[in-house]
C-alpha cells in the first residue's frame, strides 16, 4: 500500500500474538471424596500493552507456583462401639444353659396300692421248709394287707389273688414284666413286692440299687424305669421302717435290684418276710403276720399324702435298649 510523502513512515507494529500461558495445565487434585480442588497457582492477569513503535519486551514467563503436596485424606479408624455403662445395681442378663423342658408329672392314684405276692402256680419260690413254700406265705400276707388297707379307705390292686399266677383271662403264666406292666398301668401310690425267706428275722425292706435321677423321661428304658422314683422309694422305705420299729418287728434296710422293681414307675419296695426269731414256722403264724401287716398299712395311710411324683422331661432322649420302654 503507498504512503503519502512527507509523512514519516511509521512501522505498523505487528499484531501482538496472543499471550499464551506458559503454565502447564495441571490435573485437578482429587481427594478421596472425589471433590475437585481449585487451581490456586494460576498467575494474575496483566493488562494488554499499548501499541507503540518499539517492540514490546517479551513478557517473561511466569513460573507457576507449585501446589503444596497434599496428603491423601485418611479416614479415622472407627472406634469400637461401646456399651452404655451399666449401674452396679443392675444385674446383667444371664443366658441360662439349655435344660430339658419340664412337663407336669403324670398324676398317680394316691388311694391305690399295688401288692405283688411273689411266685405262684408252678413257681413255688423258695422252700422255707418241707411244708412251707414261699408262694403261700406271700399270698397270705397280701390278703391280710388288702383287708387292712381297704378298711382304711385305700384301694388295692393285686397281681394275683389265687395260687395260680396267670395273665387275666389266659392260662399263660405271669412273667416279671407282666407284673411290672400291671403295676405301671395302675399308677399306684406304692408298689410292694412281697417275698419270704428263711434267712434272718423280722422284715427286710429293699429299695432299688439304681441311682436316682432328677426327672422322668417321656419314654423310660424298661430296665431302669425306677430311677426317677428311687428317691420316693427310699422315703417310703423310711416310712415303713418307722412303723415296723414301733411294732417291735426286727428290721433290715438295704438296696437290691430284685426284678421287677427296676421296671416300676411308682414308689416301690421289696418287702421280704423273715421268721420271728429262729422259728421258721412263725412265717405262717397269723398273729405275727397280722402285726407286720398292720404296721405296713398304718404307714401307707400316712404315705398317700406325702408321695410326690417326679417331673417329666420332654427333651431327655430315651436310651437305646432292646427292651420295651415304659409309655405314659
Amino acid at each position: 500500500m503507498a504512503t503519502a510523502p512527507g509523512l514519516a513512515q511509521t512501522a505498523t507494529p505487528p499484531a501482538t500474538p496472543p499471550v499464551r500461558s506458559t503454565q502447564a495445565t495441571r490435573p485437578l487434585i482429587v481427594l478421596h471424596d472425589a471433590k475437585p480442588v481449585a487451581d490456586f497457582a494460576k498467575p494474575a492477569a496483566k493488562p494488554a500493552q499499548a501499541a507503540t513503535g518499539t517492540k514490546s519486551a517479551a513478557t517473561p514467563a511466569t513460573k507457576p507456583v507449585a501446589a503444596p503436596a497434599t496428603k491423601p485424606a485418611t479416614t479415622p479408624a472407627a472406634k469400637p462401639a461401646t456399651r452404655p455403662a451399666v449401674p452396679l445395681t443392675t444385674a446383667l442378663p444371664v443366658t441360662p444353659a439349655a435344660t430339658p423342658a419340664q412337663l407336669p408329672p403324670i398324676p398317680f392314684n394316691r388311694a391305690v396300692v399295688l401288692l405283688d405276692p411273689g411266685h405262684g402256680g408252678v413257681d413255688s419260690g423258695s422252700h422255707i421248709s418241707d411244708s412251707i413254700p414261699e408262694k403261700d406265705v406271700t399270698l397270705t400276707l397280701a390278703f391280710k394287707l388288702r383287708s387292712l388297707l381297704t378298711a382304711r379307705g385305700l384301694s388295692v390292686t393285686m397281681t394275683r389273688d389265687s395260687d395260680a399266677a396267670t395273665e387275666p383271662n389266659s392260662p399263660n403264666a405271669l412273667t416279671l414284666d407282666d407284673r411290672a406292666g400291671i403295676a405301671n398301668h395302675a399308677h399306684p401310690v406304692a408298689c410292694l413286692l412281697l417275698h419270704a425267706t428263711a434267712a434272718g428275722n423280722g422284715v427286710h425292706l429293699y429299695s432299688s440299687e439304681l441311682d436316682p435321677t432328677t426327672g422322668e423321661p417321656l419314654a423310660n428304658p424298661w430296665l431302669t424305669a425306677q430311677a426317677p422314683w428311687v428317691t420316693q422309694s427310699q422315703r417310703l422305705q423310711k416310712q415303713l421302717a418307722l412303723a415296723l420299729t414301733r411294732a417291735n418287728v426286727p428290721l433290715v434296710l438295704s438296696r437290691a435290684s430284685v426284678r421287677p422293681v427296676d421296671s416300676l414307675t411308682c414308689p416301690a419296695l421289696v418287702v421280704e418276710l423273715a421268721p420271728e426269731g429262729t422259728d421258721l414256722s412263725s412265717l405262717t403264724d397269723a398273729d405275727y403276720q397280722q402285726r407286720v401287716a398292720e404296721a405296713i398299712a398304718t404307714a401307707l395311710v400316712f404315705w398317700k399324702n406325702q408321695a410326690q411324683p417326679p417331673d417329666r422331661l420332654s427333651a431327655t432322649p430315651a436310651a437305646t435298649s432292646p427292651t420295651p420302654a415304659v409309655q405314659p
